[in-house]
């Protein structure tokens, strides 16, 4: 398989300790490994090659984290200018091999339990090489009303995808039994895709095609060819649409780190994490996360906080308000965008 890292999320949920030059998947806050390198080593087992399809800002500091990560030759496709998803796995498609299986990743998701991801990616290995586009599904674990879910049936048919519900919905779905979390995560096989992509996307195809051409022959995606290519999801685009579609339902331990309240888990859970420049006083440091090496910060007679101490902006919040930096990140664009 060949494995195709998308490393085009902005993480503005993590600002300000995610940036637009450094987002969260660039970041070493896993002892000293980044989500990046992570997901790279997570998917060596099955993938002899990686291509990373990269803003074209952040493609140099990519490309040192792959080689220290120990990735052989790593191929970068840098975007002028991103287009989403569907663009993306076009364009990987299209610079593949037609016959090969392409896993497809987010660049920054943790993910647990190996050995239940690995019989996870075998399964979805063989379903895309009977040429069915396949995506994982995650067990939902609670109503969570910020991830789309899949509606199956029997063991891996899709009855159709369900934008983000509302919270009533979500708590239904969740006790139904037959809906999963979709992962972004997606095998198939490069032509298979990119056949799809013909039948229901056919301006994306077509937009995607030129651009890739531009790529081989130049090595570099101009911001004019790029621009030529309709802006869609590959759920809206294809997955929504296409009668190929299986899911591999799974249980593995999953996070996209979506949020501080994600980001805290995370560390305190499956990583030895210190606050090696806080002090906690008649506050207890299992309940509060302070990241930050400029100075020392205090906490004193507080729970569940969360303290980022960056050199441009400094955040105080309560854990439970996670969703609420997405207001917070809009403020900043429109008044101090030199922040972001």
């Amino acid at each position: 398989m060949y494995h195709i890292l998308l490393c085009g999320g902005a993480g503005t949920r993590l600002w300000p300790l995610s940036n637009r030059q450094t987002p969260k998947q660039l970041l070493p806050l896993f002892e000293g490994k980044s989500l990046l390198q992570i997901t790279y080593l997570r998917n060596t087992f099955a993938c002899t090659d990686v291509m990373a399809i990269v803003n074209e800002q952040q493609a140099s500091v990519i490309q040192t984290q792959l080689d220290e990560a120990g990735a052989d030759s790593p191929t970068l496709l840098a975007e002028p200018v991103g287009r989403n998803t569907a663009a993306a796995i076009a364009l990987a498609a299209f610079v593949s091999d037609p016959n090969e299986i392409l896993l497809i990743t987010p660049a920054d998701h943790l993910i647990g339990t190996p050995d239940i991801y690995a019989q996870t990616i075998e399964t979805a290995h063989r379903l895309a090489s009977e040429n069915y586009l396949v995506t994982i599904g995650l067990q939902p674990t609670y109503p969570e009303t910020g991830y789309g879910y899949i509606q199956y049936r029997d063991q891996h048919d899709v009855v159709r995808f369900v934008e983000k519900p509302d919270h009533t919905n979500a708590v239904k779905m969740m006790e139904s039994g037959g809906y999963l979390w979709n992962s972004g995560i997606f095998c198939c096989r490069a032509a298979v895709v990119l056949d799809e992509l013909k039948q229901y996307a056919p301006a994306i195809y077509d937009a995607a095609a030129l651009a890739a051409n531009e790529w081989l022959r130049t090595g570099v995606l101009s911001m004019e060819s790029m621009e030529q290519i309709p802006a869609d999801s590959i759920d809206y685009a294809v997955m929504e649409k296409s009668d190929r579609v299986k899911v591999v339902p799974t249980r593995m331990q999953w996070s996209d780190v979506g949020s501080y309240e994600a980001l805290t888990e995370a560390l305190m859970q499956h990583y030895q994490y210190q606050n090696q420049q806080a002090v906690f006083i008649n506050s207890d440091p299992q309940t509060s996360m302070v990241i930050g090496k400029e100075k020392l910060v205090a906490l004193v007679g507080v729970e569940n906080m969360v303290v980022v101490d960056t050199p441009g902006a400094l955040l105080v919040m309560q854990k439970g308000k996670g969703q609420e930096i997405k207001q917070l990140h809009q403020w900043v664009k429109e008044n101090r965008p030199e922040l972001l």
